[in-house]
């Protein structure tokens, strides 16, 4: 089995994410699909070539020593890959996924011009969410790119671990990543106010101290872009607040409100025609009617202000799905599958 010859096809087929496991064929997702990659099944034999291929002698060493692996590396073909080798039933296996070569730019991924001149903001929290595999990362580096090229910022990016390499543009740019560089996001979050950032990037807010770090960031005056895996405005909110408890609610939404300038939800979608995938987003802007309603935890009724809200550049996931079935994106059954509120979706359909 050739590694290389897999990694070659894997990028020539646009999928995503390749999946080595002895006793199974090479699987990979492809439009967010698991098909199988390979005639034969991997033998242990194949993962010892997989090592070759992807570790270091030091990597090595560590997968040895925790028996589990997370890194990226630019293969001798310039493939640049996400790695992470772990350990089921008594033998490893492996994930990789394909990463970009290049960073797209913000209207080859589709990304609304409102969200794009959200990063404009010279301060405040923004928060890009979506499912595992929906391409936040990938829409916040081209967001950074874009900023970079045309404007003169000092960036500071925390990264578990850095997948994309930003080009600086007209920006200074620092990215850290963690274990290498900093030895969390809090820390990380806390030490980059030191080096007089204009915007920072965190990769995932996972806990109380960095989301704490993250807001205090905002509150003295620099912007802030993080991600989470939620698929809900209501959602996203609920998980920043829940982990401070009952006692501390209100400050937080208070804070949260002050600092927030949107969210961001995007999900990735099997376009109507052919094997390509279509990218919608859902857009919420912190005007003062939403930052009200943050602060007075009426999360609940978030969706009615965004539905009114299109000439600001704001709009839920249901109206997103409906303008790309209309545009003939995606399939009605792809727009209902994905809707929140499948029968309204339903009627609204054949009302076009």
């Amino acid at each position: 089995m050739e590694i290389a010859e897999i990694f070659r096809k894997a990028y020539e087929e646009q999928a995503s994410d390749v999946h080595f496991m002895p006793g199974c064929p090479v699987m990979a997702r492809i439009d967010g699909k698991l098909q199988e990659f390979s005639e034969e099944n991997m033998q242990e034999s194949d993962m010892e070539k997989l090592f070759a291929f992807l570790l270091t002698k030091s990597q090595r060493k560590i997968l040895e020593t925790v028996e589990e692996i997370d890194e990226v590396i630019m293969t001798s073909e310039q493939f640049r890959l996400h790695f992470n080798i772990y350990r089921q039933q008594g033998i490893y296996a492996a994930v990789v996924r394909i990463l970009a070569s290049e960073i797209p730019d913000p209207l080859e991924l589709h990304i609304p011009q409102a969200v794009i001149d959200l990063t404009k903001e010279p301060r405040g929290l923004i928060l890009i969410t979506g499912a595992a595999g929906s391409g936040k990362t990938t829409t916040i580096a081209s967001l950074l790119k874009d900023l970079a090229a045309k404007s003169v910022k000092s960036i500071v990016t925390i990264e578990d671990p850095v997948e994309y390499l930003i080009p600086r543009g007209k920006s200074i740019i620092s990215q850290r990543e963690i274990g290498g560089d900093a030895r969390g996001y809090a820390q990380a979050v806390r030490s980059s106010m030191r080096q007089d950032p204009d915007v920072i990037y965190i990769g995932e807010m996972k806990d109380r101290e960095t989301i704490l770090a993250a807001i205090t960031a905002a509150e003295t005056g620099r912007l802030v872009i993080t991600s989470l895996h939620t698929d809900r405005i209501e959602d996203t909110l609920q998980r920043l607040l829940v982990l401070f408890g009952a006692e501390r609610k209100q400050e937080m939404q208070r804070r949260l409100a002050n600092v927030l300038k949107g969210v961001v939800t995007k999900q990735r979608l099997l376009a109507y025609h052919g094997k390509e995938q279509k990218a919608v987003y859902e857009v919420m802007l912190a005007v003062p009617e939403i930052r009200k309603m943050i602060s007075e935890g009426r999360f609940d009724q978030l969706t009615s202000v965004m539905e009114q809200g299109k000439e600001l550049g704001m709009q839920t996931m249901d109206q997103a799905l409906l303008s790309a079935y209309m545009k003939s994106e995606i399939s009605p059954q792809t727009a209902v599958a994905a809707a929140s509120d499948t029968e309204k979706m339903k009627q609204k359909m054949r009302i076009y």
